[in-house]
């Protein structure tokens, strides 16, 4: 029987249970939030059990070389968060680049700019450079 066939875990008495029952979900982020966060059997898994997880089901959960045994209901909730950041900072970056460019286009130097956005010209400059080497309408 394949791991996506199985439904009832409960037959299962070492880590492969957990295994099992991630790799069944693992292409559903909401389906894998709710077993990961519901079931307190997540909040100790051992560090083998994590690895082959990450390894068979794609996930990247950190671990601690030092531990072992591994909440996955933290790391998986951290891992969550990391990605929102990560998103935020892009939705920054993208912002200040879009700033940078119609300032460009109306002519105004490195120093206007980074003294209208309220940066340094060191973080100013590059983006300039590579907008203006692109000639943007």
């Amino acid at each position: 029987m394949a791991p996506k066939e199985i439904t009832d875990f409960t037959g299962f008495r070492t880590s492969i249970r957990q295994l099992f029952e991630v790799l069944q979900n693992a292409y559903d982020k909401e389906k894998m939030q709710e077993v990961l966060q519901n079931d307190e059997k997540f909040s100790k898994v051992d560090r083998e059990t994590v690895e082959a997880i990450n390894l068979f089901a794609g996930t990247d959960i950190d671990i601690d070389e030092k531990e072992e045994v591994i909440d996955m209901c933290k790391a998986w909730e951290d891992q969550k968060n990391e990605g929102r950041e990560e998103g935020r900072e892009l939705g920054e970056r993208q912002k200040i680049i879009s700033q940078i460019v119609k300032k460009l286009q109306k002519d105004k130097s490195v120093a206007e700019i980074a003294d209208d956005l309220e940066e340094k010209e060191e973080v100013i400059a590059p983006i300039y450079e590579a907008a203006l080497s692109m000639k943007p309408d």
